[in-house]
C-alpha cells in the first residue's frame, strides 16, 4: 500500500471510529454498553495496528488487511445508536469484518491467502453476510437478552419459531466456518518450523481462543443467552488481543536486532559461526553457503560443491556481500524473510566472518583436492626430515613398500623402507654428504619391499625451505617402474631373439622407411656379410642406391607400394655389393610397423645368383644337347645316304638285272648274284657299325668291359683299361660307356696323345653309391670346355646324370677326365639303354 493510500485509510478510520465514539458517548446503551464498548475498542485495535504494520512492511499485505479488518468492523459501532433504522444496520453489518478477518488469519505472516483457502473465506462471507440478514428478517429483536435495544426495522416476520430457526441455523454456520479455520489454524502450526512457530504462535493462540468461544457462543446460545453473551464478550477479548500479538512480534523483532552485539561477542569469543548466527535468528534450520568465485559454484563449509539449490522449499536464502563482493549465503526459515532488518544486521555484522569462512572453505576444498590426488596417484610421494625420517606419505608409498598402514611407516628411515641391507650405508653416507642443502637429486634404486617382491623405484628428491631458508624437509617422488623395467627386459629379450633369428637365417632382410633409406639396425648379418657392408655405414643410406641402375624404378615403386600398405609381389632385381659386384636376388617388399607404431618397408630376399647361373648352365646346355642330338641325327641320316642306302639301292638294280639275265644267261646272273652277295654284306657290316654308335649289343649282352674292349680295338691310340669284374646297373654302365666312349674320341680328336689309360671304380661304403670313370691321355693339354673342344658335350652328359665332371688339363701335361656318376638319380629314374645321343666314336670320325 503507498503512503497516501495508507493515509486515506488511517483517516477513514478516524472519522469512522470519531463517529463510533460519539454514538458511544451520547446514546444510552444499557444492556448493550459492554458489546458495543468491546466492539469499539477491538476495532480500535486493529486498525491501530494495521496502520502501524502497513507502514513498517509496506510490501506485506497483512498490516493492509488488518486495517481492513479495523474499518470494516467499525460498521458494528451503529449498534450503539437507538434509532431502529441505524441500530439494525449496524447489527447486518456487524459481522462483516470476519470476511477481512478469515483472510487475515489465513494468510497470515506471509500476507498471501493460499489457493486452497479461498473456499473458506468465501464460506464466511456468505455466512456473515446472510446469517445477520436473516436474523433481522426474521427476529425483532435481533440482540436476545437485550432490553434496551430498538427492534428490528427490517424485521418481515414476528414468528418466534422462525427467527429461532434463523438464529439457529446462523449461530451453527457460524461454529462450522469457525470449526473450519480452527482445524486449519492447527494443522498449519504443527508443520510450521520453529521459528514459524515463534512468529505465529502468540497470533494463532488468540485466534484460536476466540474461535473456540465463538463455536462456544453459537452452541450454547440455543440453551442460555447470558452464557452465549459472554462467550461472545470473550471472543471479542480475544480478538482485541491478536493485533497486539502481532505488534508484539514486530517488538520481538526488534529486540533482536538490539542483540546484535551479542553476535559480535560471541564471535569474539570463538564460537562457531553457523552457530552463533543461529542463535541471533532463532533459527536452528539455519545453513550457510559460500560463494566460490574461482569455481563460481556455491560450497558448504568443508568446500563441497553443493548439488542442490541453496533455497528450496520452505527455506529462503538471503546473500552476503563483504566489500562489495558475494561472498556467502544464509539459507534460513522462509519466515525470516520478514524480518528483513533482523537478517541484513546480522549478515552485516557477520560480514568478515564470512569471509574468513569462505577462504577456508575454499582453502579445504583445495586442500582436500590436493590429498585426493596425491593419494590417488600412482606415484610414491614422501616427506623426509633432515634426519631422513619419513614425516608425511601417500597412500602408493605403502602399496610400493608392503608395509600397509601408516604407524608402520611414519617415523622410520627412508633407508629402512627403499633400500635393501646390502646397499643402506652408502645411502647413509649420500644422506649425510647432502646436509645441509640437500640439493635435488635423480636415482633409481631396486630393492625388495615388505612382501617380498622385487621393486624399482626412480627417485627425485629435491630440498623444502622455510622463511630463512633453511632446510626443514626432503620431498622425494618416486615412479614404481618395476612393470616398465620388465617389459623393457621382455622386449630387449624378443629383440634380442628377434635378432638372433634374423642373424641366423641365410635371407637377407633391410628394413627401410618409407623414402627407402635404411632405419638404424635395418639390416641383418646375412646381408652386411654378402654385400660388405658395416651397420652404421648403411643407416640412413638410400636401399635404392644398393640396387643396378636397370632395377632401380621397378625397386622405387615396389617400397613405395609396402610404404602405402600393399604388400609386394617377389621380383628378382640385381644388388650391388660395397665393391660394386652384382648378386642376383629375389626379393619381397611387406609393410610393417616398428615397435613406436611408425610405418615401415621389410625387404626380404635372397641370393639367387648361383641358381641364375645354374639355370642360365642348364638352358645353354638344353641347348647344346638339342644342337647335339640335331647333328647327330643329320650325321646319321648321312650316313646311311651315303652308304647303306646307296649299297641297298644298287643291289636292288643289281638283283633286278640278275632276273632279267637269268632265263638267257644263266652264269651272267650266277656273277650279278655273287656281287650282289658282296654288297648285301658290306650294307650289314655298315649297319651294324651304325648300331654299335647307337647302342652296342655287347654292352646289354655282356657288360661294360667287353664294350670298352670293343672301343679299344678300333681306337687308333693305344688304350689301357681298368675295369672290375662285377656288373654295374644297366643304367650306370651306358652312361659309362658314353662317358668313356666321348672322352676317347675327344682325345682321338684334339689330344695328340700317344697313350690313354681309361679306369672305372665303383665308389663304395660297403654298398657301390656311384661309378667314376677315369680317363687320363699324355697329351698337349690345355682342354677348356668352353672353347667347344668336345668337352662342354661330355659336361652336358654327366650334368644330365646329375654327376660331376672334373677336368684336370694344364698346358704339355695331359689331361684327366674324372666323371663322378651317382648310383640312384634322386630325382629322375634310370636311363634306359639306347637312349640318348651316340657317341662319336669308331676311329676316325
Amino acid at each position: 500500500m503507498t503512503r497516501r493510500r495508507l493515509g486515506a485509510a488511517v483517516a477513514l478510520g478516524i472519522l469512522l471510529y470519531a463517529a463510533a465514539l460519539v454514538l458511544v458517548l451520547t446514546d444510552d446503551l444499557g444492556d448493550r454498553r459492554t458489546l458495543v464498548v468491546l466492539v469499539f475498542a477491538a476495532g480500535v485495535v486493529f486498525t491501530i495496528t494495521g496502520a502501524i504494520a502497513a507502514a513498517r512492511r509496506p510490501r506485506n499485505a497483512t498490516g493492509t488487511q488488518m486495517l481492513a479488518v479495523g474499518l470494516v468492523w467499525s460498521l458494528g459501532s451503529l449498534q450503539a445508536a437507538d434509532d431502529s433504522f441505524v441500530f439494525t444496520l449496524g447489527f447486518a453489518l456487524s459481522a462483516l469484518a470476519f470476511v477481512p478477518f478469515t483472510w487475515l488469519i489465513l494468510s497470515y505472516p506471509t500476507g498471501r491467502l493460499p489457493r486452497d483457502d479461498r473456499w473458506i473465506v468465501a464460506a464466511v462471507a456468505a455466512i456473515v453476510t446472510l446469517g445477520p440478514l436473516s436474523v433481522v428478517l426474521t427476529d425483532s429483536t435481533p440482540i436476545t437478552g437485550c432490553a434496551d435495544c430498538p427492534e428490528s426495522a427490517f424485521v418481515l416476520s414476528d414468528d418466534a419459531g422462525l427467527a429461532r430457526a434463523a438464529s439457529l441455523a446462523y449461530a451453527l454456520l457460524a461454529a462450522a466456518a469457525a470449526l473450519g479455520v480452527f482445524v486449519r489454524l492447527v494443522r498449519r502450526y504443527r508443520a510450521s518450523t520453529p521459528p514459524l512457530r515463534r512468529v505465529v504462535g502468540p497470533v494463532y493462540l488468540f485466534t484460536l481462543e476466540a474461535l473456540v468461544a465463538l463455536i462456544a457462543g453459537g452452541l450454547v446460545s440455543t440453551v442460555s443467552d447470558s452464557a452465549a453473551l459472554w462467550l461472545e464478550h470473550l471472543a471479542l477479548v480475544s480478538l482485541a488481543l491478536m493485533p497486539v500479538a502481532f505488534l508484539a512480534g514486530i517488538l520481538r523483532t526488534r529486540l533482536a536486532r538490539a542483540g546484535i552485539a551479542d553476535l559480535a561477542i560471541a564471535l569474539g569469543n570463538g564460537t562457531p559461526l553457523r552457530d552463533a548466527l543461529a542463535d541471533a535468528l532463532g533459527d536452528p534450520s539455519l545453513r550457510l553457503a559460500y560463494w566460490s568465485a574461482q569455481r563460481e559454484e556455491w560450497v558448504d563449509g568443508e568446500g563441497m560443491t553443493l548439488a542442490e539449490p541453496i533455497a528450496r522449499g520452505a527455506n529462503a536464502a538471503t546473500v552476503v556481500n563483504h566489500g562489495g563482493t558475494r561472498v556467502a549465503a544464509l539459507v534460513h526459515d522462509r519466515t525470516l524473510a520478514e524480518q528483513r532488518e533482523l537478517v541484513d544486521a546480522v549478515a552485516a555484522t557477520a560480514g568478515l566472518a564470512f569471509e574468513k569462512e569462505r577462504l577456508q572453505a575454499e582453502l579445504r576444498a583445495q586442500y582436500r583436492f590436493l590429498e585426493t590426488i596425491i593419494d590417488t596417484a600412482p606415484s610414491l610421494l614422501t616427506v623426509v626430515d633432515t634426519e631422513g625420517r619419513i614425516r608425511n606419505f601417500n597412500r602408493a608409498v605403502e602399496i610400493a613398500s608392503g608395509l600397509e598402514g601408516r604407524t608402520r611407516v611414519e617415523g622410520r628411515h627412508f633407508w629402512e623402507v627403499f633400500i635393501d641391507p646390502a646397499e643402506r650405508e652408502a645411502m647413509i653416507e649420500r644422506f649425510r654428504a647432502a646436509a645441509p642443502d640437500f640439493p635435488a637429486t635423480e636415482y633409481e634404486n631396486t630393492f625388495m619391499n615388505a612382501n617380498g617382491q622385487e621393486r624399482v623405484i626412480a627417485w627425485h628428491s629435491a630440498p623444502l625451505l622455510d622463511e630463512s631458508g633453511d632446510v626443514v624437509r626432503v620431498i622425494a617422488g618416486g615412479i614404481d617402474i618395476t612393470e616398465r623395467k620388465r617389459r623393457e627386459l621382455d622386449l630387449q629379450r624378443q629383440r634380442d631373439f628377434a635378432n638372433a633369428v634374423a642373424d641366423a637365417i641365410p635371407s637377407f632382410i633391410v628394413i627401410v622407411d618409407h623414402d627407402g633409406a635404411v632405419v638404424p639396425a635395418g639390416a641383418n648379418r646375412a646381408f652386411l656379410d654378402a654385400f660388405s657392408w658395416a651397420l652404421s655405414k648403411l643407416e640412413g643410406t638410400s636401399f635404392l642406391e644398393l640396387v643396378a641402375d636397370d632395377d632401380e624404378f621397378s625397386a622405387r615403386m615396389a617400397i613405395a607400394g609396402a610404404a602405402n600398405g600393399v604388400p609386394q609381389s617377389e621380383r628378382e632385381s640385381r644388388w650391388l655389393t660395397r665393391d660394386d659386384q652384382e648378386r642376383i636376388v629375389a626379393w619381397t617388399a611387406t609393410p610393417v610397423l616398428d615397435q613406436r607404431g611408425t610405418a615401415r618397408v621389410l625387404v626380404s630376399g635372397a641370393d639367387v645368383t648361383e641358381r641364375a647361373r645354374q639355370e642360365e648352365e642348364v638352358r645353354a646346355s638344353r641347348a647344346r644337347i638339342v644342337a647335339a642330338t640335331d647333328a647327330a641325327r643329320r650325321r646319321l641320316e648321312r650316313n646311311l645316304h651315303d652308304g647303306a642306302q646307296q649299297r641297298l639301292a644298287a643291289l636292288s638294280l643289281s638283283l633286278r638285272l640278275t632276273e632279267s639275265k637269268l632265263p638267257v644267261d644263266v652264269e651272267a646272273a650266277l656273277e650279278s648274284l655273287a656281287a650282289a652277295r658282296s654288297e648285301l654284306a658290306q650294307a650289314l657290316d655298315e649297319l651294324r657299325e651304325l648300331a654299335r654308335g647307337l647302342h652296342p649289343n655287347v654292352l646289354t649282352d655282356r657288360g661294360l668291359g667287353p664294350a670298352l674292349e670293343g672301343l679299344v680295338v678300333r681306337s687308333p691310340i693305344p688304350v689301357t683299361i681298368d675295369i672290375p669284374a662285377e656288373r654295374f646297373p644297366p643304367a650306370i654302365e651306358a652312361a659309362a660307356y658314353y662317358v668313356a666312349a666321348e672322352a676317347l674320341a675327344n682325345v682321338v680328336k684334339y689330344a695328340q696323345a700317344t697313350e690313354v689309360r681309361v679306369r672305372i671304380s665303383g665308389d663304395d661304403d660297403g654298398e657301390v653309391q656311384s661309378v667314376v670313370v677315369e680317363v687320363v691321355d699324355d697329351g698337349i693339354g690345355g682342354a677348356d670346355p668352353s672353347r667347344g673342344s668336345g668337352l662342354e658335350g661330355l659336361e652336358d652328359r654327366v650334368e644330365s646324370l646329375d654327376g660331376v665332371l672334373e677336368i684336370e688339363s694344364p698346358r704339355g701335361g695331359g689331361t684327366r677326365i674324372r666323371a663322378t656318376i651317382p648310383v640312384a638319380r634322386p630325382e629322375s629314374g634310370p636311363a634306359e639303354p639306347g637312349h640318348g645321343n651316340p657317341p662319336p666314336v669308331a676311329g676316325p670320325h
